[in-house]
């Protein structure tokens, strides 16, 4: 389900200083809302990782925000 970061969306993304930390917040993220969505933690843009919230189709829907 790997894809390539696109700026989409209007939201300010969350940024993680590792890749961990990102995957602990997609953790936290799936527990909340995993029913609706997908996580994925895409990287280093903006000089960190973030973690893009998609649909069940695989398709982009937002970012976790700050």
């Amino acid at each position: 389900m790997s894809r390539a970061f696109v700026t989409e969306g209007g939201s300010v993304p969350q940024v993680y200083p590792s890749r961990d930390s990102a995957e602990s917040a997609a953790e936290i993220q799936r527990a909340m809302d995993g029913q609706r969505y997908d996580f994925e933690v895409r990287g280093r843009e903006r000089g960190g990782f973030m973690v893009a919230r998609l649909n069940k189709d695989g398709s982009f829907d937002s970012w976790v925000e700050e």
